[in-house]
């Protein structure tokens, strides 16, 4: 069964409705990694940028350098009901990928086509597929964003996550985030590689603008990322380490990779099923989710 949130307003209350939206799952998935989801009733007059987790390292990179993304975070563990540093904890396991990185570490297929000739003739279309959760993990949810300031987008992410793993926006411009294949444990270093996505999808219409945000944003991660526009251009951002290259291309583009989990663990699928995945389509502004439990067609 998917999950659909719709979040409009400024990034706290984009935070609050997934919060809402998403309570249960996101206090499923905590229980799942051994975090806390109690929520203290004490009122402090502590910055939010000061702690264990917020006021170093990654932590604070994160609030520093994603400040729209922490804001949302913010807001969503207020209305989970949840710690922000257990959620914010949650962002960073995930950047060790393989089993600490759940979903959004397992093995991915990504696909970027482009189709027609030159100038107006000429489109991209992209498409992610969607690994099937293991018990205890939260599954995949569509969500449309509608911020005060930037693009709406419609994307597909997970109940607890602030940045999308697949999306497009209103200006034509569409990003599917690879799995995460490894990266550095703990709670140093810089932000996790997955937040691009997000920012790319708020802030930028064309190619040209996220490719360069790409470049210059300090993140750190080893995960590719397609992006393509409303002209037909396609490139792939490829984040090893803190180091970042850009791969500009036409024609077929197919990646994959990520962890294969424990196979007694895979639920059993009908006979001929097939996979979820999500397919882009930059140029008509289009999310189309093709799934066992549903298909849906979301315009911009």
């Amino acid at each position: 069964m998917w999950t659909t949130i719709e979040c409009a307003g400024h990034p706290r209350d984009m935070g609050l409705a997934q919060g809402a939206g998403a309570r249960s799952a996101i206090h499923a998935e905590l229980s799942n990694a051994g975090l806390s989801r109690k929520r203290s009733r004490i009122p402090t007059l502590r910055a939010l940028t000061q702690g264990r987790l917020r006021g170093r390292g990654a932590g604070r990179e994160f609030f520093r350098h994603f400040a729209h993304q922490a804001e949302r975070l913010e807001g969503l563990a207020f209305a989970a009901d949840v710690p922000v540093d257990s959620l914010l904890e949650l962002h960073l396991r995930v950047r060790a990928g393989g089993a600490a990185g759940g979903l959004l570490s397992r093995r991915t297929s990504l696909r970027a086509r482009t189709v027609g000739g030159r100038g107006e003739g000429k489109s991209a279309l992209l498409e992610r597929s969607l690994p099937c959760r293991l018990p205890g993990e939260s599954g995949w949810i569509v969500r449309e964003s509608r911020p005060e300031v930037g693009f709406r987008s419609v994307e597909i992410g997970l109940p607890w996550l602030v940045s999308a793993v697949a999306g497009v926006n209103e200006a034509g411009l569409a990003v599917v985030a690879g799995p995460l294949l490894w990266g550095r444990q703990g709670y140093e270093g810089a932000s996790p590689s997955f937040l691009l996505a997000q920012d790319c999808l708020q802030r930028f219409g064309d190619l040209e603008g996220a490719l360069d945000w790409c470049r210059k944003r300090p993140v750190e991660g080893e995960q590719s990322f397609v992006l393509a526009d409303a002209s037909g251009a396609v490139a792939t951002v490829i984040s090893n380490g803190r180091e970042r290259r850009v791969q500009s291309g036409d024609g077929e583009l197919h990646l994959e990779g990520g962890d294969l989990p424990d196979p007694d663990r895979i639920p059993a699928l009908p006979e001929g099923s097939a996979r979820d995945r999500v397919l882009l389509d930059p140029k008509a502004r289009r999310l189309q989710l093709d799934a066992a439990a549903m298909a849906i067609e979301i315009g911009l």
